[in-house]
């Protein structure tokens, strides 16, 4: 059975200091026991699983609801001091005490509001003694629990510190590690981008060589053919002129002398020449005719 000891405030008697006890089986969903002590006094009450559920249908609210807000107004979460209202919550809780002692109720208040989550009736311990004894061994056991946890948990703390120390330092010396191996290979991207830049340059300046290269020996053939050709020009023009100067005849008038004019000039005449003599003078008319300038010309 669990069952937990908690002090609370009654806003009918806030001066007065109370100790709440819940015992449950299963879970208050199943009904649970309390038990009510002021150090002089004790007061026990119990509420049935149906008296729950009847709680929770009067509320309109889902049954897993309504046992979650009770157990949080009743336990305070799982122990510790609570009653009344709490600094810094949206959602705070009260417990209401009738004058006999005879009727516990409990108050949800959210948002200044306040909502009844259920009650109690009380009747008087048999043995209040006995029952404060109870509840006090029960408290100083729960605290020694709760020692024995915060033990725990400082040890779990001071693990954690160290070994979140340890990964800081791990984190650091990684840190270091990658900022000096992104310096080397910076360096080394350096150096090897220098070097191909070199490189570039170097073939820029070979190719710009070549280029001016063929630049100039294309101007050299180009030149050379020019002259070739210019002097290939100027030769057949002379050879022209020479041709056309030897087939040239003179530009004198000739004189065709016949065997009638050497009569008429008193200059005796061998006639043992035939007549077919005079053929010779007419040939020759008619290859200087051939080769008169205007056939030249037309050559």
């Amino acid at each position: 059975m669990s069952g937990i000891v908690r002090q609370i405030i009654v806003t009918t008697d806030p001066d007065t200091p109370y100790f709440l006890r819940v015992d449950w089986a299963v879970d208050l969903g199943a009904g649970f026991t309390l038990a009510l002590t002021d150090g002089n006094s004790a007061w026990i009450g119990e509420v049935s699983e149906d008296e729950v559920t009847k709680e929770a249908d009067d509320m309109g609210v889902a049954r897993e609801k309504y046992i979650e807000d009770l157990l949080q107004a009743l336990t305070g979460g799982g122990g510790g001091r609570g009653g009344g209202r709490r600094q810094g919550e949206d959602e705070v809780y009260s417990f209401h005490l009738t004058p006999d002692h005879c009727h516990l109720s409990y108050q949800k208040i959210c948002n200044h509001i306040s909502v009844h989550l259920g009650s109690v009736e009380l009747q008087p311990a048999p043995d209040p003694l006995e029952l404060n004894r109870e509840m006090i061994g029960q408290s100083l056991k729960r605290s020694k629990d709760l020692e024995m946890d915060n033990c725990e948990l400082l040890k779990e703390n001071r693990r954690l510190k160290e070994e979140h120390q340890r990964i800081l330092q791990d984190l650091e010396r990684q840190v270091q590690d990658k900022e000096m191996s992104e310096r080397e290979l910076y360096s080394r991207f350096v150096m090897v981008l220098n070097e191909k830049k070199a490189k570039i340059r170097g073939l820029q300046d070979v190719l710009r060589q070549l280029q001016q290269t063929g630049d100039q020996q294309r101007q050299e053939e180009g030149r050379q053919r020019d002259n070739d050709t210019t002097h290939g020009e100027d030769d057949s023009q002379d050879r022209g002129e020479e041709t056309v100067q030897s087939f040239h005849p003179s530009q004198e008038p000739t004189i065709l002398i016949t065997g009638r004019n050497l009569v008429c000039q008193g200059i005796s005449l061998d006639r043992t020449f035939s007549d077919d003599e005079d053929e010779q003078p007419r040939r020759k008319r008619k290859l200087l005719h051939t080769l008169s300038p205007e056939s030249c010309q037309r050559e």
